[in-house]
């Protein structure tokens, strides 16, 4: 470019840096590891900007090891061993690259060190305090580790042969037709009397609704996971039966279908965030406008937000209304329905048929459908529990 020949900023200390993008450049310097997609900047004490890139140790070797499938740069590979065992910290100014060995019990990592000696920093020279305190758990590594917890959480050979305590990712409703398992999402969490941003994602047993656990990932210096469990027996309150709550009362499930225009979509996200002793369900709905001219109309648009704690739920314009109407008389009970066992099923589809019996004195068509389809859904259940009782009964 002939402006960069005649600049009169140029000098002999001025520098063209050719490889601009961090994660390509790291890989210029040290090829062999795996390094995240999604690195972030923090804001030293001093005001610089600082990235801070996850990498990886792994290998498809490790013996008695189950194996899984990852995807990085659009490519499949079978890995059996993974380990956050570096971190790169890249100046955004200059493209410095600092290679942190912040795992010493890894093999491989330290291999590494031993083959490129210059290349990382010493065992002395940590990573600067200023920059560790932003530090997070990183999502790809954790989104590996809840997937195998969800088996290898019982690892008693009696149990983990036979699969009898296995586990799936909570499942929370996206829209009216639609259930994805949640994905993993960071929130304050205290981790030793001290507040933390954590990654966190909660548990149901397989094929059923209630939470038995939620996974906590934090950075302290080290990556460090810790496994919350309920007491067996406990009937915590799942992510789908709170939504089946929300639709099944009137006042909330007004305000939201008040919100369905002809030409929305409405979105629905929820977290479950733990607090002390309990859990606080936060859920935002977002309504989207469809079929319109590219402007800023399509954009979603936060319009309410659902929060619920024991066995209460509420609604409001936004988290403070929520939870101010929470911890008022605005609250709705919250009837934690059994819908695992035979005898609670015969409760709740009493209870249902007597919301058909009220929506239909009433004439309201619309809750009449409703409960109409929670009716089949638990009769459709209980033959189905039924059945497998029937059949658990001739295997044995």
């Amino acid at each position: 470019d002939i402006n960069l020949a005649f600049s009169g900023s140029s000098n002999s200390e001025s520098r063209i840096i050719t490889n601009r993008n961090i994660i390509q450049r790291a890989k210029k310097v040290m090829p062999y590891l795996l390094y995240d997609e999604e690195p972030y900047l923090v804001v030293t004490d001093e005001g610089n900007l600082m990235w801070v890139l996850d990498a990886y140790t792994t290998s498809n070797s490790y013996p008695y090891s189950q194996s899984t499938t990852i995807e990085i740069d659009g490519q499949k590979s079978k890995i059996n061993y993974i380990r956050n065992s570096v971190k790169v910290i890249i100046d955004a100014f200059n493209g410095d690259l600092s290679f942190y060995i912040t795992d010493r019990n890894d093999p491989i990592a330290m291999s590494y060190a031993k083959v490129y000696p210059t290349l990382f920093k010493e065992k002395e020279e940590t990573i600067p305090e200023d920059i560790q305190k932003h530090i997070v758990y990183p999502e790809f590594l954790y989104n590996i580790q809840s997937e195998m917890l969800s088996r290898y959480h019982n690892v008693q050979p009696e149990v983990l042969y036979r699969n009898d305590d296995i586990w799936s990712i909570a499942k929370s409703k996206v829209n009216t037709n639609t259930r994805n398992k949640m994905s993993a999402y960071y929130t304050m969490v205290k981790d030793e009397n001290e507040n933390k941003v954590g990654l966190i994602i909660p548990y149901t047993p397989l094929n059923r609704q209630n939470i038995v656990s939620y996974l906590v990932g934090t950075y302290n210096g080290e990556n460090k996971l810790v496994l919350y469990k309920f007491s067996s027996g406990s009937n915590v309150l799942g992510p789908i039966q709170l939504d089946t709550q929300i639709e099944q009362d009137e006042t909330i499930s007004k305000e939201l279908n008040d919100l369905k225009d002809t030409g929305t979509r409405l979105t629905r996200n929820m977290i479950v965030v733990p607090i002390e002793n309990t859990l606080l369900y936060v859920e935002t709905v977002y309504q989207e406008f469809l079929n319109e001219v590219e402007d800023e109309s399509q954009i979603p648009v936060l319009k309410k937000i659902i929060v619920a704690s024991g066995n209460k739920v509420a609604i409001g314009n936004n988290l403070n209304e929520a939870l101010d109407n929470l911890l008022s008389q605005y609250a709705v009970k919250i009837e934690v329905e059994d819908e695992e066992t035979e005898e609670g099923l015969i409760e709740a589809i009493i209870r249902a048929n007597n919301n058909l019996q009220e929506s239909s004195s009433n004439q309201n068509w619309e809750m009449i459908g409703r409960d109409l389809q929670r009716l089949q859904e638990l009769i459709q259940k209980l033959e189905t529990l039924k059945q497998e009782e029937l059949e658990q009964e001739n295997m044995e």
